[in-house]
């Protein structure tokens, strides 16, 4: 299996000041099992359809049957997309057919439909709907004006999502990575002959630059004719369109040559290929079995018919709204191109899973009681969760555990954080008490699959754009619910309506360590019992050890507090690391510099120390004022937070870190606020006071502003302070 990549840079270099990777009820008298409410779908209810993107998907009806569809119920069926009915034909009596439009999404791969009883289906359109529609631009004016006598313009895109790219612009995933004296040789299927020229799109997204220019060269060959050579200057995202003479290609496999020569005065040329649109003019019929082409009324239909077979054709002028193109009635339009769909007999793309419907089943809890701590997550985690779950109950907090499959189906069917959120939405609607939200399940840079196992994406989060470090996850969207449409980048402070806090497991065992640890915890076993901070300071560069003094003296009197400034090229670090987590401090917070797995240049503090951590006298909060320790979507690496979390012996139950590089002036703004509403709150639970630290931030500044949507409160949000 090819791996992703993520590009913030290799560990131990060092950037700005900061390290970057590798190495983010009320109570009740008579106590119920708060079990999570799971429903089976019975008949009548109602398929879910997953289908690849941009094909017309042809589906045997008696696969349909056991999911409640009889033949006599075609006109009392809906077939949905995102809350949008869209048409369907039944062919020769036995086959189901519809068109999948073209989409894109960092969230997943192919498109999924609701296909139910009219009676059960909401028109509810997705207000985000036209976005993720994928429209290709059509070439320039100066090629369609050369359109031969009698042809169409067919549209094939090749683009292969193979590697990460967090700091790209536009889409973070990218196909093959072009460099200084090396040659891609990329397939480009051409079922008949063009007919004339072609006109070739490359999406290209260059990383490096160089005082000299241009400094980024490409040749192109095709079936090793060199055709064209193309230079640009500087880093970003490039579009480069080409016309290149069709009699170059053949019917069959061409092989397009890329090519990067060198250049005097530049050291590096590292660009990526992102995609590759191809237009070219064809006569009908084609050999294609199915195929997108564009056409007016310059070329007549005419007979189309391939070796005796049936063709079909579809209009797609409005993709959720396509028609059949009746061959030898319909005509093409006068004017512009129109985009049509070409499908032989045998040319109808598959499903690739049907699944019933699961349908929302509330809980007696959610029917009977204002509703104040929720659990979010796949069933297999919320039911290790039962033992937790049942102790906030009787800490008095009115208790409820949904299964995330029922909220997607509520939500367009799709596996997506924005269902989540519309979902906390309506609870908070229904239940003004909801408080602290728990969600349940890791997640990853890749929730799609594209190179890592789609099931490492246990319950997704919201992607945003940073300034140092490009994409990375983000839970306070979770937490922001009072504006469907809230506009972060806007917003002058952030006002959290509940307090959301992720337990990133992969597995019911982590559940279970975790779980575990929590109720010794609350029991008292692993509470600390005296009100003591550890800051702990990188020595890599004197504002962390101020920064670390700062902090300490916030706390004033009632507070012990003590600080360790270890000093540059100390020895023995992670042991004396490990000693402090073995005394009783109901707070840690470290200063520096940081990475995935790390604290510190020197190597202060690492995932792999934290695993061995034993024979503690209690778990404290760990703040983490670094750089990416929690950088839990990592679909290999294990950040320092899920170490600390999932150890079974140490570690701690509750942390607080950043998925993102920010700078250490721009996360004093937030350590902070934390500070004074820690004090400020008395006895309650940490969630209380992740929700009053927000408020308390202007967000006057793009760094702050990612400091306090990158942070993330790792653990049960209703935890007890110590």
């Amino acid at each position: 299996m090819k791996k992703a990549v993520i590009f913030f840079k290799p560990r131990g270099v060092f950037l700005a000041g900061v390290v970057v990777l590798l190495s983010w009820l009320s109570a009740c008298t008579v106590l119920r099992s708060v079990q999570p409410q799971y429903r089976s779908t019975g008949e009548g209810q109602g398929v879910k359809i997953a289908a690849p993107a941009d094909a017309m998907i042809s589906l045997p009806l008696n696969q349909l049957r056991s999911f409640g569809y009889g033949e006599a119920d075609t006109e009392q069926w809906v077939l949905s997309f995102r809350g949008v009915q869209i048409p369907y034909w039944i062919l020769k009596a036995h086959q189901l057919v519809f068109y999948s439009p073209p989409t894109k999404s960092e969230y997943w791969e192919e498109n999924t439909f609701l296909f139910q009883p009219r009676s059960r289906f909401i028109s509810n359109p997705d207000p985000q709907l036209l976005t993720l529609l994928q429209t290709p631009q059509l070439p320039a004016p100066s090629f369609l004006e050369q359109q031969p006598a009698q042809t169409v313009l067919t549209y094939h895109k090749i683009e292969e999502d193979q590697v990460y790219q967090s700091q790209a612009e536009g889409d973070h995933w990218l196909w093959e990575k072009l460099v200084n004296s090396q040659q891609k040789r990329i397939a480009v299927p051409f079922a008949d002959v063009p007919a004339g020229d072609v006109f070739v799109r490359m999406v290209i997204f260059s990383t490096t630059e160089a005082p000299t220019a241009p400094d980024h060269r490409l040749q192109i060959s095709v079936n090793d004719q060199f055709l064209e050579e193309i230079a640009w200057d500087g880093k970003g995202l490039q579009s480069i369109e080409k016309v290149l003479p069709g009699k170059v290609f053949r019917e069959g496999e061409n092989l397009v040559s890329l090519s990067i020569p060198e250049i005097e005065g530049v050291f590096a040329q590292v660009s990526y290929l992102d995609k590759l649109e191809i237009f070219s003019w064809q006569r009908i019929p084609f050999q294609a079995k199915q195929l997108r082409f564009y056409a007016n009324r310059a070329v007549d239909f005419g007979l189309v018919e391939r070796k005796g077979e049936a063709i079909r054709v579809y209009d797609l002028n409005d993709f959720l709204n396509p028609k059949e193109f009746k061959i030898g009635e319909d005509e093409f339009p006068e004017g512009g191109l129109k985009p049509y769909l070409w499908v032989t007999e045998d040319g109808f793309r598959q499903p690739t899973e049907l699944r019933a419907i699961v349908e929302d089943q509330p809980s007696p809890e959610e029917q009977t009681q204002d509703i104040e701590y929720l659990a979010i997550g796949q069933r297999d985690l919320l039911e290790p969760l039962q033992p937790l779950l049942e102790l906030r109950q009787q800490q008095g907090l009115s208790v409820a555990a949904k299964s995330v499959e029922e909220i997607y189906d509520q939500f367009y069917g799709f596996a997506e954080p924005q269902a989540i959120r519309h979902y906390l939405m309506n609870s908070l609607r229904e239940n003004p008490s909801l408080k602290y939200v728990l969600l349940v399940g890791d997640a990853t840079y890749d929730p799609a699959g594209k190179v890592s196992r789609v099931e490492n994406n246990r319950l997704p989060t919201y992607f945003i754009e940073t300034i140092f470090g490009g994409q990375t996850s983000s839970e306070l969207p979770f937490a922001l619910l009072d504006d469907q449409n809230y506009d972060p980048e806007t917003l002058p402070i952030f006002q959290p309506q509940v307090a959301v806090g992720r337990v990133p497991a992969s597995s019911a065992r982590q559940i279970q360590a975790w779980v575990s640890k929590v109720l010794e915890y609350e029991k008292g076993n692993k509470k600390p019992a005296r009100d003591a901070v550890l800051a702990i300071a990188d020595p890599y560069e004197d504002y962390f050890g101020r920064d670390a003094e700062a902090f300490a003296a916030l706390w004033g009197d009632t507070i012990e507090e003590e600080i360790y400034l270890p000093q540059s090229g100390e020895s023995d670090l992670e042991n004396k690391i490990r000693n402090y987590f073995q005394q009783d401090y109901s707070l840690i917070a470290y200063f520096g510099h940081g990475a995935i797995d790390l604290w510190g240049k020197d190597e202060i503090f690492s995932a792999k120390e934290a695993q061995k951590l034993v024979e503690q006298a209690s778990y404290p909060l760990v703040l983490n004022f670094t750089c990416l320790t929690g950088y839990y979507i990592h679909p290999e690496a294990i950040s320092l937070t899920e170490a600390l979390l999932w150890n079974p012996d140490g570690g701690t139950i509750f942390v607080i870190a950043p998925t993102s590089l920010t700078l250490a002036d721009d996360q004093s703004f937030f350590w902070k606020a934390f500070v004074e509403s820690y004090l400020l709150a008395g006895e309650g639970r940490i969630g209380d006071i992740w929700m009053a630290t927000f408020p308390k931030i202007p967000l006057t500044s793009a760094g702050v502003r990612d400091v306090v949507a990158t942070y993330t409160f790792f653990g049960d949000p209703a935890t007890t302070l110590p």
